[in-house]
């Protein structure tokens, strides 16, 4: 599992698409996503 952003930008590896650019997040296992918000508005992620 991993959490996708649509329209935020954030850094390249915290996209959120497994094995491509993020790790996956393994069941009991977790990530912290820390990043700066550089812009406003309405966006949406998944998981």
């Amino acid at each position: 599992t991993s959490v996708h952003w649509h329209g935020i930008l954030l850094p390249f590896y915290m996209d959120g698409v497994p094995y491509v650019n993020t790790p996956p997040i393994f069941p009991g296992e977790s990530f912290t996503y820390k990043f700066k918000v550089r812009q406003n508005g309405t966006f949406w992620y998944h998981s």
